[in-house]
């Protein structure tokens, strides 16, 4: 007799994103890893005594969710240990809420706070003085969602040295009054510099913030993520937490890559890095680049210049710095992952691709610009021709009054039809991926993949207004920019993205079938059950098996 199998789920309905086998009603599972998949009867054949069993009582069943672009680590500390700002509209109750967090953490040598909006509140209203009145004395730094934009009070000016006089950080600035001393707004590495004097958080900190995330991250259905900026530490944590058994994601990693510091010099950490993580759980296989900024504060790099001032923002890298850069890091076999908002910097980052590969020659590189707000249209079958995937945050494309407002006065009516155009992506064969970039916004993978397709808000019905709806994509490109396309953007499509025989048991069990309900109650969706290579790390407590 064959040798028994570890586990069985029977009587589901069982997507499996594998086109070989895409449906099937019953799975097993030795190992960690699928063994078969087919009908009840055939897959109970395969258990004994010992086997574990799971009746999915006719459940949808998929592939385990993998956001490819988020800031797990970051973000799990930023959200667990300071004041979440994310749902505050007014500059009352902002200031009322960091003035109760501090109050609440008299021990913090610094307040921070994370999650503001860059377009409701801007440089006039966030002054350093409005944060002096609420922090009493205590230097304090805020971060906005995007996290391109900060705020920060005297205290904390005082302590990193901005007064008049003082130089700008590369990529980076002080808002200023006249006579130059600082007003209290902080623009990209501006935000990054203060937060480095500013104290970090201890491993233990990062830790206990990660394992909760972990679990949260599978009530959602996540299974594995791919973290958009990583440093050393970051590195050393997250094989620290997966040692102590506490992580239960997979993690793939990029590392940043800065303009100003020499290229030898980050080829060879990134190389070393990924010497020493190269595990199925942590790994480090990419480099990060940010080409530029965002468009709520004007540091977005456009193809043509702004339709309401007439100005542009410079890239962060020169586009000769680009080609040398991407051709350094191509050679020894990374992957690319690049910030691009702006279609000024989305061709950049084209053109230093296509150079990359003149240079290095065509290898399975997977090379991924990750946001794509604003896209040439003459750029996107340089996606497909090139092999570059396309990585989406479609929770950003819906109707957002202040946010649209800002970016129509920038582009103009023609341009305006080209923001996060994932549909006309899709129907030129590129592959797609849909993430979240969490922190930035929230991760629920149903809301997101909801608002890919209706591009309405989460609360909408059918009439109501939507964003470019000519970019709508279906609920099966949705949940393949979850499944495999995210795997192979992590380059662990091998091994995980579709329930395949061989691949690991990373599956969920949902409390509906997509497919079959209104778009409109996508972002409703439970997650019943979820298992990493076969092991339940998430079950909700109504889901009687």
């Amino acid at each position: 007799m064959s040798q028994p199998v570890d586990l069985i789920i029977t009587h589901a309905d069982i997507h499996t994103m594998d086109e070989r086998q895409p449906r099937a009603n019953a799975i097993a599972i030795r190992d960690g890893r699928i063994v078969a998949l087919g009908g009840n009867a055939e897959i109970e054949h395969l258990a004994d005594a010992r086997t574990r069993r799971v009746h999915a009582q006719g459940r949808m069943i998929l592939p385990g969710l993998q956001d490819t672009h988020v800031h797990f680590q970051l973000s799990s500390a930023d959200l667990y240990h300071n004041a979440a700002l994310y749902d505050v509209t007014t500059v009352d109750a902002l200031l009322e809420r960091i003035r109760e967090f501090a109050e609440q953490h008299p021990e913090k040598a610094w307040i921070r706070g994370v999650g503001f909006s860059p377009s409701l509140f801007g440089p006039d209203e966030l002054t350093k003085e409005r944060l002096d009145s609420v922090t009493g004395g205590r230097p304090a730094l805020m971060f906005a969602c995007d996290y391109h934009n900060g705020w920060a009070n005297s205290a904390a000016f005082e302590i990193a040295g901005v007064k008049p006089g003082s130089p700008e950080p590369e990529n980076g600035s002080y808002v200023r009054l006249a006579d130059g001393s600082p007003k209290g707004w902080l623009l990209e590495d501006a935000i990054w510099a203060m937060n480095r004097i500013a104290p970090s958080y201890t491993d233990a900190e990062y830790l206990e913030a990660m394992k909760h995330y972990s679990r949260e991250f599978n009530r959602h259905g996540i299974t594995g993520v791919l973290d958009a900026m990583v440093n050393r530490h970051y590195m050393e944590n997250y094989q620290a937490s997966h040692d102590r058994g506490d992580l239960t994601v997979r993690v793939r990693a990029t590392s940043k890559i800065f303009a100003h510091k020499p290229l030898e010099e980050q080829v060879r950490e990134l190389v070393d890095l990924r010497q020493t993580y190269q595990g199925d759980r942590v790994s480090l296989h990419s480099a990060k680049f940010f080409l530029d900024g965002v468009l709520e504060n004007g540091t977005a790099a456009l193809l043509e210049p702004r339709s309401d001032t007439g100005s542009n923002a410079e890239l962060m890298f020169s586009q000769a710095q680009i080609d040398e850069y991407f051709a350094a890091f191509d050679r020894e076999k990374f992957q690319l992952h690049v910030h691009t908002i702006g279609d000024g910097a989305v061709h950049a980052a084209v053109n230093g691709i296509e150079h990359a590969q003149r240079q290095n020659g065509k290898w399975d590189a997977r090379h991924q610009l990750a946001h794509l707000q604003v896209v040439s249209p003459s750029d996107i079958p340089r996606f497909k021709s090139l092999g570059i995937l396309a990585n989406f945050q479609t929770l950003w494309a819906q109707p957002m009054e202040e946010a649209d407002a800002i970016a129509q006065a920038m582009l103009g009516p023609e341009r305006s039809q080209w923001v996060f155009p994932i549909g006309e992506f899709v129907r030129q064969g590129v592959t797609c991926m849909v993430s979240s970039d969490w922190g930035v916004t929230g991760f629920d993978p149903f809301e997101i993949m909801q608002t890919a397709v209706t591009r309405q808000k989460p609360d909408a019905r059918e009439e109501g207004p939507a964003h470019t709806p000519h970019h709508r994509i279906s609920v099966h490109d949705a949940l393949r920019g979850y499944t495999i396309n995210a795997a192979h953007a992590a380059w662990r499509d091998d091994c995980t993205g579709s329930l395949s025989v061989g691949k690991y048991a990373d599956l969920i069990v949902l409390d509906r079938n997509l497919y079959e309900i209104s778009p409109y109650e996508i972002s409703q969706t439970q997650v019943l059950m979820t298992l990493l290579g076969g092991e339940e790390v998430y079950r909700n407590p109504g889901f009687d098996r």
